[in-house]
């Protein structure tokens, strides 16, 4: 289950780079959103790093999952707030 969890977060970062490319004009609506979402991925990141894998579940895959979510959270935080100085009308 956690993998599951881990993997639609970092579907859901990658939404966010999408949202941005997509839409730059209207991100202002949802920075917000984006920021609360990016916190949270985040914390389970973190967590999910110091944390051992399942009985059924591969180590490597688990710690690869992990750090994946904890590194696109890291660069999200930079972006969004890369985005708040550049451009504080969106906020």
């Amino acid at each position: 289950m956690r993998r599951v969890i881990l993997i639609l977060l970092i579907l859901m970062q990658i939404m966010f780079y999408i949202n941005y490319i997509v839409n730059d004009g209207i991100i202002f609506f949802n920075i917000y959103v984006w920021s609360l979402l990016n916190l949270i991925s985040l914390m389970a990141g973190w967590k999910a790093a110091k944390s051992e894998p399942n009985l059924y579940e591969n180590r490597h895959i688990h710690f690869a999952l992990s750090v994946t979510l904890l590194l696109m959270s890291v660069m999200s935080l930079i972006f969004i707030l890369l985005i708040i100085l550049t451009r504080p009308y969106f906020l």
